[in-house]
């Protein structure tokens, strides 16, 4: 298994790099955010949950990445 660093607060990067639009319901939300094609969506994390949480968005067409806050 792989190690992860999680160092906070993280900015989440979610790339679209297929064709078409793909949805997302944010952290703890109760509403569909759609990255268009192309399209490159940033957020801000504060916990370690918030990281875990979006990571595994990631799917077929939907990458996700984390970075430390400048």
């Amino acid at each position: 298994m792989a190690d992860l660093e999680i160092v906070l607060p993280a900015v989440i990067t979610i790339t679209n790099t297929s064709d078409r639009a793909i949805g997302f319901v944010p952290y703890r939300e109760n509403f569909t955010v759609y990255v268009q094609a192309g399209d490159v969506v940033e957020l801000e994390a504060t916990t370690a949950g918030q990281v875990f949480y979006y990571l595994a968005q990631a799917t077929e067409g939907l990458t996700v990445e984390q970075a430390a806050k400048a």
